[in-house]
């Protein structure tokens, strides 16, 4: 009985102590590892501010020579800033061109074998222009879906700009600060702060850049911005207080906007409940009157029969 005794104390003796080193291993490696991590991050925040990043080399370039409307400053829009965007729009728009055309061809060759060739070629050259087409929709679509994100994303990028002020920050110093921020969370966002703060180190006036920056992000609450800083810096106002006055406009258009999004909620539902549930009620309600009837008129005799 005490051998049992002692060999069980061993045994837990040395299951708790491998339980404590593997502990503690598994430790030392997520410790490792976030460390890692957030080294990594760091580097790549950095490199966006660094004068050879190639991204932001490209939108130097594009802003230079390009329309507004133009594709590169769409594929900016939606958040595709590399220099090799634009080529591979082009690509991927001519395979799916050309995959369309050979794909519906010989869709109708084997479902009609005796329809003119010229009228099957013609037939897949109109299907290839519709492919054509929506890669354009496609893209005007993510230009969209960013735009929206975008808007979502201003407001916060409002309130911690003017924290960073409060806490003593100058207007340069807090928007590379929230850039850096947003960089770690939204990238695509953040780029589009660090081209801001870069424009601004290269000597650009402020209320300039972020005009730059609402045609890159198709906001008009970021021109009204740069309207603001404008007038502040001609009429020699308190930024802070510009843009706490501006902040709180944000959240109440915010909230008008989630206001005008819940009233028009029942207008939109309208219509599918009256295809799909009102047809349904009628046929609950009629059915059992019209089987009612039927059976009523088939169980009346005439009189003398």
């Amino acid at each position: 009985m005490n051998e049992n005794l002692i060999y069980l104390a061993v045994f837990a003796a040395v299951a708790l102590v491998a339980f404590s080193m593997l502990t503690v291993l598994l430790r030392n490696r997520d410790i490792a590892r976030n460390i890692e991590a957030a080294t990594t991050q760091r580097a790549s925040v950095g490199d966006i501010f660094s004068t050879d990043n190639e991204k932001l080399s490209h939108y130097f370039n594009i802003q230079n020579k390009a329309q507004p409307d133009s594709l590169e400053m769409k594929l900016i829009a939606a958040g595709f800033m590399g220099a090799g965007a634009p080529r591979t729009f082009h690509i991927l728009r001519l395979v799916t061109v050309v995959v369309v055309m050979v794909g519906m061809r010989s869709l109708i060759v084997r479902l009609f074998p005796d329809t003119n060739p010229a009228a099957t070629v013609l037939m897949a050259a109109i299907f290839g222009g519709v492919s054509f087409i929506l890669c354009s929709a496609v893209l005007d679509y993510y230009v969209n879906k960013t735009e929206i994100q975008n808007r979502k994303l201003f407001p916060d990028f409002m309130d911690m700009l003017i924290v960073c002020v409060d806490a003593g920050l100058s207007i340069e110093a807090a928007i590379d600060r929230v850039a850096r921020e947003f960089l770690a969370t939204k990238p695509v966002f953040g780029t589009h702060l660090a081209i801001i703060s870069l424009e601004v180190r290269a000597g650009r006036p402020l209320h300039d850049a972020l005009t730059n920056f609402s045609v890159r992000v198709r906001l008009e609450e970021a021109r009204t911005l740069a309207t603001l800083f404008r007038q502040s810096q001609e009429l020699g106002a308190s930024v802070v207080r510009t843009l706490r006055t501006y902040s709180k406009e944000m959240r109440q258009m915010r909230l008008l906007r989630a206001e005008e999004k819940a009233n028009s909620l029942p207008i939109k539902m309208l219509f599918p409940m009256a295809i799909f549930l009102f047809p349904v009620n009628l046929i609950i309600v009629i059915v059992p009157i019209l089987i009612t009837v039927v059976e009523l008129l088939g169980n009346m005799r005439p009189p003398g029969v």
